[in-house]
């Protein structure tokens, strides 16, 4: 493969090459992702036909051949794999010989979805930075007084006669206790300090696991949990403690998101696309090396009003104060993986984890 190819395959954008008949030449593989299509079903096909959704596309391409200039555009909407929509910014040039003749044009596709979304990622980030400092300063605050508290209702309980009426008070004080010490490990244990406790892990016995503890919980009492494994999956290495909790915040939303009689699905897989990188084009499962685990429900889906469902504190729950999400995204990222949230196709929530392998 030349140089040529392999920059042009290499782009993040999509890039079209289109003839003076304004008829596609060639497409790279984002311009395929964006589009959802192979470039064998659409090679040779007129502008019009390659964006059928879109006729602005056609349009600029035939208006760049035709008039020897550049076109650019933003704020453009596509429908993308799925029936998603795809915002997209656009420019078209033409493809000159060096006496100035036009023999084609290119088009270039930047998917601004991608982008708003490692923005989101990056300002998310620092949220929970800032969380993460705000939890060990509130626990260390908390966490001593509280301490005392328990001490001196435990003497006081010690000193009351057997059947005292104020035997039940001190009982609730320190069950009250109890729950507000296990918030705030809860809140600890998406904090990093020092390096991650890991050991080898079998992500299908850690998901066997939770869904036992929600079945014996009684919670899913009328809901069927399907489990599809790949038995392929090598072992991963993680905090056997952490992941437990992503996974009972996790199945605890669907369970809690679904009517009577629903099924809630979980999946472990070798993604297709792993998760963003950096530069925001999806990594290589093979180089990386990923697993994913996802899970669906058939409720009502997220809000598409919100978008930071991983920011702390933020809910649609009448109970609850909207720390599980942004308690399994940190720890998540603490393993080196990504949580992706999304709404199924037909109603339902999706929620996908990619942690890394080895």
């Amino acid at each position: 493969m030349s140089l040529e190819s392999h920059l042009i395959d290499s782009l993040i954008e999509g890039l079209f090459l289109f003839d003076t008949r304004a008829r596609l030449m060639r497409v790279n593989p984002s311009g395929e992702r964006i589009l959802g299509r192979s470039s064998r079903s659409i090679a040779g096909q007129d502008a019009g036909q390659v964006f059928p959704g879109s006729p602005e596309l056609g349009e600029m391409v035939r208006a760049s051949l035709e008039e020897n200039r550049a076109v650019v555009h933003s704020g453009i909407t596509v429908p993308g794999p799925g029936g998603k929509e795809i915002n997209l910014s656009v420019s078209v040039s033409p493809i000159q010989e060096p006496d100035g003749t036009v023999v084609g044009a290119a088009l270039l596709l930047r998917d601004e979805t991608i982008l708003r979304d490692i923005d989101r990622s990056y300002r998310r980030a620092d949220q929970l930075a800032t969380f993460g400092v705000l939890n060990l300063g509130m626990a260390h605050e908390i966490k001593n007084p509280l301490g005392g508290i328990k001490g001196a209702t435990q003497l006081l309980g010690s000193e009351l006669e057997p059947g005292s009426p104020m035997m039940e008070y001190c009982e609730v004080i320190l069950r009250e206790v109890e729950r507000i010490d296990g918030l705030l490990e809860t809140l600890l244990a998406a904090v990093p300090r020092g390096e991650l406790r890991s050991s080898e892990i079998n992500i299908h016995k850690i998901l066997d696991e939770v869904v036992n503890l929600m079945e014996l919980s009684g919670e899913a009492d009328d809901l069927t949990f399907l489990r599809v494994y790949d038995p392929s999956l090598p072992t991963l290495r993680g905090d056997r403690n952490g992941l437990i909790q992503v996974f009972l915040n996790l199945l605890k939303n669907a369970v809690e998101a679904s009517a009577p009689g629903g099924e809630i699905t979980i999946r472990t897989q070798v993604p297709v696309g792993g998760p963003l990188g950096a530069s925001g084009s999806p990594r290589s499962v093979a180089k990386t090396g990923f697993l994913e685990v996802l899970v669906t429900d058939q409720g009502q889906g997220f809000d598409p009003q919100i978008k930071e469902y991983t920011t702390p504190f933020v809910t649609t729950k009448s109970k609850g104060v909207g720390l599980g999400l942004a308690i399994s995204e940190q720890i998540i990222q603490n393993h080196g993986g990504t949580l992706v949230l999304d709404n199924r196709e037909g109603g339902g929530a999706e929620v996908r984890v990619f942690l890394p392998l080895g």
